[in-house]
C-alpha cells in the first residue's frame, strides 16, 4: 500500500474525517471518496446547532459498537484466551489462540477504530462552544466527549502500553505521523479528563438507561482505571492508586443510585430484551437493527459468536466460539463435590446443549462430568427479544460496567489499603457472593460469606477468585490477570491442567496457553502504522 493511499485511508479511519457532519460517521466509518456528496455539509459549517453537536456525539459513541472494540473482538478475539474460556474454531488465526503477529488485521482495525473514536471525540471538544445553546446541556456534551476521549486511550493504553496521544482534531492526511507517550502520562491525561466529565455528566437517575456515561458511570470506570495503574507494569505509587481507585468507587457506591439485581441470570437477559436495570448494569454499548437498511443500524454479535451452540433461527443462531475451561467450572464447586449452589455456574456456563430437529429445539442436560463440551452462556438468544432475529447478528447489549465489579473494586482496593481486610471489603464482596448463592443481600449468611479473620494475602486472593466467577466472559480477565502481574505463569499452569484433564478430543482448550509468551502482554503496534508513522518509535518488546 502506498503512503498517500495509507494517508488516505487514516485520514478517515483515525477520525481526522472532514465530515462528521453525515450521519454515517454517526454508526459507522466509510472511507474517503474524491468527490464529497452533494448531501454533506463542509466542516466549517458543521456544529452550528445544538443538534448537530448532540449527533456528532451519538458517532463518537459508535465506535463502542463497532466490529472490532465491541461489536465482537473485545470480548471475542482479544478475551477468548484465558483461563476462564477457549476458543472453539481451531482453524483460525489470530489474538484468540495467541496465534498472530504485528500485521494482523482485527490487531489494526481496533487501533484504528479507537483513534477514531478519540479524534471524532476531539472534533466535539474544538467545536463545543460554536453553536447557540443552553450551557448546561453544553457542559453534558462536553463531559461526555472528554470521557469517551479518554476511555479510548484506556483501551489503547492498557492493551498496546506507550501509545501515540492526540488532544486535538487530524486536519490534514498528512499529518497523522505522532510518537508514543509514556503510559504515565497518557493515563495521567485520562483521568484529567475523566475527573472533569465526573463534574458534567448526568446522573443515571436523569437518563434512565444505560446507553449513556453518567456520573457513576465515570466514577466506576475511574476506579477500574486507577487500579489498571496500580498495577503491572508500573513499579511506582501503588497505594497512591489503590487509594484513588477506593475514592471513586466510594463516589460511586455513596451515590445510593445503585445495587445488585436479586438475580445474577437476570441481569443477562436484561441485555438480552432490551431491559435497562441502571441499578446493577451501569453502562452498556447497544445494539439495535437487524444488519440492513440506510440509516446503518448498530448490529453486534453479542450470543451469535458468544452463547450456546444453535442452528435454529427461531431459536437464534449460535456458532458458539467461546468455551468454558474446566478451571472456571469447578471454580464454582463447593467442597470438592460435583454439585454447586453459586447459582451462577450454571448461568455462566451452559448446563445444556440446544439440539434443533425438524424444527424444534430442545435442552439437553449435559453430564455433570462434561465440562470442556459447555459454552460461554451468559447472552442466551432463546430470550433475545423481537421475532425477526438474524443469523449473523443480534440486539444483545453488551455491559461495560455492572456495579458487582465496583463492588469487588471497592472490597479489592480496601485490602491494598489497609494492607488487609477491614469490615467495608468484606460488606462488598460478601455482597456479591450472597447473590451468587440466592440469598438476601444484607443478611449474613454462613454458607455464603467469607470467613472472618483472613489475612491480606488470603483475601486479595478471595477477591481475585470472586472477580473470575462474577464477571467471567465480560471482557475483564485478560487484562486483570495482566495487572496482578500474573497473566504469563497463569496460562502456562492452565496449559498443564488442561493437558491433565481434558480428554483427546478436547486437548484444543490448550492451544492458546500453549503458544503464549511474554510478548503477549502486549499487543504489538500494527505493522502498517509502524512503517508509515516515522515518529512511532520502536515496536513492543518481542514483536
Amino acid at each position: 500500500m502506498g503512503i498517500r493511499k495509507y494517508h488516505k485511508i487514516m485520514f478517515d479511519y483515525i477520525g481526522n474525517l472532514i465530515l462528521p457532519f453525515i450521519l454515517i460517521l454517526l454508526v459507522g466509518c466509510n472511507k474517503f471518496t474524491d468527490t464529497l456528496p452533494q448531501n454533506v455539509k463542509a466542516e466549517s459549517d458543521y456544529y452550528s446547532t445544538a443538534t448537530e453537536l448532540s449527533n456528532a456525539l451519538t458517532g463518537v459513541y459508535g465506535i463502542l459498537a463497532s466490529t472490532n472494540v465491541y461489536g465482537d473482538a473485545m470480548w471475542n478475539a482479544y478475551s477468548a484466551a484465558t483461563d476462564e474460556s477457549y476458543y472453539t474454531n481451531t482453524n483460525a488465526t489470530g489474538p484468540q489462540l495467541m496465534n498472530f503477529t504485528s500485521s494482523d488485521p482485527t490487531i489494526a482495525s481496533t487501533w484504528t477504530q479507537l483513534y477514531s473514536g478519540i479524534n471524532r471525540a476531539n472534533l466535539v471538544l474544538e467545536n463545543i462552544n460554536k453553536p447557540i445553546m443552553d450551557s448546561a446541556s453544553r457542559s453534558v456534551i462536553k463531559g461526555q466527549a472528554l470521557f469517551l476521549r479518554a476511555y479510548y486511550y484506556f483501551l489503547l493504553v492498557s492493551n498496546w502500553g506507550d501509545v501515540p496521544m492526540r488532544l486535538h482534531s487530524t486536519t490534514s492526511p498528512d499529518s497523522v505521523s505522532f510518537p508514543r507517550t509514556d503510559s504515565k502520562i497518557v493515563y495521567n491525561q485520562i483521568v484529567n479528563d475523566m475527573t472533569i466529565a465526573d463534574s458534567l455528566v448526568q446522573t443515571a437517575t436523569y437518563y434512565g438507561f444505560a446507553g449513556r456515561v453518567s456520573k457513576t458511570t465515570v466514577e466506576g470506570i475511574l476506579a477500574r482505571v486507577c487500579l489498571y495503574r496500580a498495577g503491572f507494569p508500573f513499579t511506582d505509587d501503588h497505594s497512591s492508586w489503590f487509594a484513588q481507585s477506593l475514592f471513586w468507587s466510594n463516589k460511586a457506591i455513596n451515590s445510593g443510585i445503585h445495587s445488585l439485581n436479586p438475580s445474577y441470570s437476570q441481569v443477562f437477559i436484561n441485555h438480552c430484551q432490551g431491559i435497562y436495570d441502571i441499578k446493577e448494569s451501569m453502562w452498556e454499548v447497544e445494539f439495535y437493527g437487524t444488519g440492513n437498511g440506510n440509516p446503518y443500524p448498530q448490529t453486534g454479535a453479542v450470543g451469535v459468536l458468544n452463547g450456546i451452540s444453535c442452528s435454529d433461527l427461531i431459536h437464534g443462531v449460535c456458532f458458539a466460539r467461546i468455551s468454558t475451561q474446566a478451571k472456571l467450572f469447578n471454580s464454582f464447586v463447593d467442597n470438592s463435590s460435583l454439585t454447586s449452589r453459586d447459582t451462577r455456574r450454571d448461568w455462566a456456563i451452559a448446563p445444556y446443549s440446544l439440539k434443533t430437529t425438524n424444527g424444534v429445539t430442545t435442552r439437553v442436560a449435559w453430564p455433570i462430568n462434561s465440562i470442556y463440551n459447555r459454552n460461554d452462556a451468559k447472552w442466551r438468544r432463546e430470550y433475545e427479544s423481537g421475532n425477526n432475529k438474524q443469523k449473523n447478528y443480534s440486539i444483545i447489549n453488551f455491559p461495560l460496567l455492572r456495579f458487582a465489579d465496583i463492588l469487588l473494586m471497592k472490597a479489592e482496593a480496601e485490602n491494598e489499603v489497609n494492607n488487609g481486610p477491614n469490615a467495608a471489603a468484606y460488606a462488598c464482596i460478601n455482597q456479591v457472593r450472597r447473590r451468587a448463592y440466592g440469598f438476601p443481600l444484607n443478611t449474613a449468611n454462613v454458607v455464603s460469606d467469607l470467613p472472618a479473620g483472613l489475612d491480606y494475602a488470603a483475601f486479595q486472593q478471595k477477591v481475585y477468585d470472586e472477580r473470575f466467577r462474577e464477571l467471567c466472559f465480560e471482557a475483564l480477565r485478560r487484562n486483570d490477570l495482566i495487572r496482578w502481574g500474573i497473566y504469563i505463569p497463569t496460562m502456562k499452569a492452565l496449559a498443564n491442567l488442561v493437558s491433565t484433564t481434558a480428554s483427546a478430543g478436547f486437548q484444543s482448550a490448550a492451544l492458546a496457553a500453549n503458544n503464549i509468551q511474554q510478548k503477549n502482554v502486549l499487543f504489538p503496534i500494527p505493522i502498517n502504522e509502524m512503517s508509515l508513522n516515522p515518529t512511532i518509535g520502536q515496536q513492543n518488546v518481542g514483536w
